[in-house]
């Protein structure tokens, strides 16, 4: 026995200290880890381990020492990742990571100082290694060496592949399409494996799978838009109005109405909305590219991808985006954004979507820096005097940038008292956004001194969460939040107002919609055929199927919780009215449709399937 522990005890160390690494991960993001994921994690780890049996003990424990250094570093990103996008990272975000330092701030909200124990052992592999600097091994004979690999990836395949087997057994949906978001393949494959997989589908994405669209594809997409402009359409507006959109950041509409010892958060917003038409049952659909994936919804109205952002992943192919419908229609266009002009792709992005104009930092007079750039009050104001020189009817898409993580504030801008609040960042968070209340509220004003108001078209609404709305948080505690349709409301809920030309009496409008549905409500009061779009307008009576990344979506009143770690049919079914359970036969006529809507937007993006539906040569 002793020889054998000689032999064999540090790989064992090994994929015990991993094993619990991995389970540490269900507790580190309140996600599940249960039965499954305990065996096709322990099967993972040997499988990509087993060859350093066949390496002599001295060499293996240093071998041993650096591997376990690098899974726990994917360990512990993954977790910190999770924590603000409740998703795992993947392969596209390598693209991503420039994009990344610029706006990475915020990291002490995402890394607790108990995530440092994850590399405690390292310590303890290092001082082991030491000790062992000097002492020498017996030389076991390389027969036996394989052997013990042999047994080690034996052992592997069936812990990893059995689960699997079962799966397959159960016709799993899960094994023969691929899945709608990347946590479903962590739930079946564990995270090592689901890394692996991400690889390879990515360089099947790239190198390998066919680009052009079968017959069969074009027909269905075709029928599906065909039918998708059927619906019902809204009452144009009369002539060509101006259209104003602003994208507000990280603007949660939780924060509407909302008072802190006696102080509101946003006062202008709150009396503004009564003069508006307010949608308080509005929803953000954004996933990894958030701020991106928002502008893109917008202008596109298409899904965000489940792996990165379409900025950077697909920039260059064809969208009938609402800019370059919008110019067809006689509109001067131009997107506004107080940042560098590359970030993101923007400068490629906006010229593909047909914007005439793109006017970035360098566009902007200087002025007072919160946070990432130039403050949105400035922003705003000095959007508006470019607004003045347009030629009517003009398109204006404005991407507000102030209330952006990590929520840095300066303290002498600072007007509310926030100190009953026991976190700095939420703090912070709120004095941004009251901020930019009063920022909004500067440019209505400036837009009714410059005769804009009045006739324009306006439109604004937030781009998505504050990703501080956690359980156990003050947000949470704040909102009194405890069923899943309370989170869901705080999470995915962001306002939006509309301003039409001439209207003297605000309306709330208590139908459901998702950021999909705004370019298709513009265009269907223009009087605009939405054409490759797949959102519905918000003013129409027909229902709205508002679906989100992971699968999960809203319908005529009620709320489908998608459950990623089983099949598409177990999640679960809320009524929006009562926050309570309700029979699974309210959303399970939406079930597969919402899933067939994700894959259909993913295969058009990837594949440039608006160009093949326009008729494009399509280049492999």
């Amino acid at each position: 026995m002793k020889k054998a522990w000689l032999m064999y005890g540090d790989y064992l160390i090994f994929i015990l200290i991993l094993l619990i690494k991995m389970i540490i991960v269900g507790p580190a993001t309140g996600t599940y880890f249960g039965i499954h994921l305990f065996f096709v994690s322990l099967g993972a780890i040997i499988l990509i381990s087993f060859w350093s049996l066949w390496i002599s003990p001295r060499i293996r424990r240093w071998v041993l020492f650096y591997l376990s250094i690098l899974l726990t570093i994917l360990i512990a990103s993954n977790i910190w990742y999770y924590r603000y996008f409740t998703d795992l990272l993947s392969v596209a975000l390598i693209i991503q990571i420039p994009q990344m330092g610029a706006v990475g701030g915020g990291l002490e909200d995402l890394i607790y100082p108990a995530d440092f124990l994850l590399f405690a052992d390292s310590f303890i592999w290092a001082a082991l290694r030491l000790k062992d600097r000097k002492r020498s091994f017996a030389d076991y004979p390389a027969k036996r060496r394989s052997k013990a690999a042999l047994i080690a990836a034996v052992t592997g395949i069936v812990l990893f592949f059995t689960p699997l087997v079962i799966s397959a057994a159960d016709r799993d949906e899960w094994l023969v399409q691929d899945s709608l978001s990347n946590m479903r393949n962590y739930f079946k494959l564990g995270m090592i494996g689901h890394h692996i997989l991400d690889i390879g589908r990515e360089l099947d994405d790239q190198f390998i799978e066919e680009k052009t669209l079968t017959a069969s594809q074009l027909s269905e997409m075709q029928r599906f838009f065909d039918s998708n402009r059927a619906g019902s359409a809204d009452e144009a507006l009369d002539g060509k109005p101006n259209v104003i959109v602003i994208q507000l950041e990280s603007f949660q509409n939780s924060v509407l109405d909302q008072e802190i010892d006696g102080q509101e958060i946003t006062p202008f917003l709150n009396d503004f909305k009564n003069e508006v038409m307010y949608f308080p049952n509005f929803y953000h659909q954004t996933h990894q590219g958030r701020t991106s994936d928002a502008e893109f919804i917008l202008n596109t109205s298409f899904y965000p991808l489940k792996a990165g952002s379409v900025y950077t992943r697909y920039p260059d192919h064809s969208y009938d985006s609402l800019p370059e419908k919008m110019e067809s229609a006689g509109y001067e266009t131009a997107a506004f954004h107080a940042f560098e002009k590359t970030f993101w792709n923007r400068d490629e992005v906006y010229e593909n979507f047909g914007f005439d104009h793109f006017y970035s930092i360098a566009d902007f007079p200087e002025g007072d820096i919160i946070g990432l750039t130039l403050n949105d009050e400035d922003f705003f104001l000095s959007s508006v005097d470019r607004m003045v020189e347009m030629n009517d009817p003009f398109y204006a898409f404005m991407v507000a940038l102030t209330s952006h993580t990590p929520y840095d504030f300066p303290d002498d801008k600072k007007e509310l008292n926030l100190d009953s609040l026991e976190e700095e960042i939420i703090q912070n968070y709120y004095h941004n956004i009251h901020f930019v209340d009063r920022a909004f509220g500067s440019m209505v004003e400036k837009l009714k001194d410059e005769g804009i108001w009045e006739d324009a078209l306006v439109v604004a609404y937030g781009d998505h969460d504050s990703g501080l709305q956690e359980p156990e948080r003050d947000m949470a505690e704040m909102a009194q939040a405890e069923s899943a349709v309370d989170y869901l409301n705080l999470g995915r809920k962001v306002p939006l107002f509309m301003k039409l030309p001439g209207m003297q009496d605000g309306s709330v409008m208590e139908q459901t919609g998702g950021q999909m549905d705004i370019a298709p409500t513009i265009l269907s009061l223009l009087g605009l055929d939405k054409g490759y779009m797949m959102g519905n307008s918000l003013l129409s009576e027909d229902p709205r199927l508002t679906v989100f990344r992971d699968g999960s979506f809203i319908y005529d009143d009620y709320y489908y919780k998608a459950d990623l770690t089983s099949e598409r049919e177990n999640g679960e079914c809320y009524s929006l009215d009562t926050e309570e359970p309700a029979d699974k036969s309210n959303c399970s006529q939406m079930l597969y449709e919402a899933a067939s809507h994700l894959r259909m937007s993913d295969t058009i993006i990837k594949k440039n399937g608006v160009g093949q539906l326009q008729g494009q040569n399509i280049e492999e």
